[in-house]
């Protein structure tokens, strides 16, 4: 499974495309027998949560660090 958020070109084609070179080729030619799950994190509705939840934490870290920024910086003029 691919550790993304989407499983784009990366995933398809060198990650389980047909082409001698993909993990998958290499891993059939050794011997196993590869079913590839093509699929990024992000359909997963857990996954998009906590990103969500994740990068609204980073925004509001990021508004009180420019607003903590703004009042310091009137203060010194």
């Amino acid at each position: 499974m691919p550790m993304m958020m989407v499983a784009g070109d990366h995933a398809n084609n060198d990650m389980a495309g047909d082409e001698p070179d993909s993990h998958k080729s290499i891993l059939e030619k050794a011997g196993f027998s590869v079913t590839a799950y093509v699929h990024g994190l992000g359909e997963n509705p857990a996954v998009r949560k906590m990103f969500a939840e994740k990068a609204d934490e980073a925004w509001e870290a990021l508004k009180s660090s420019t607003h903590g920024n703004e009042k310091h910086a009137h203060m010194n003029n």
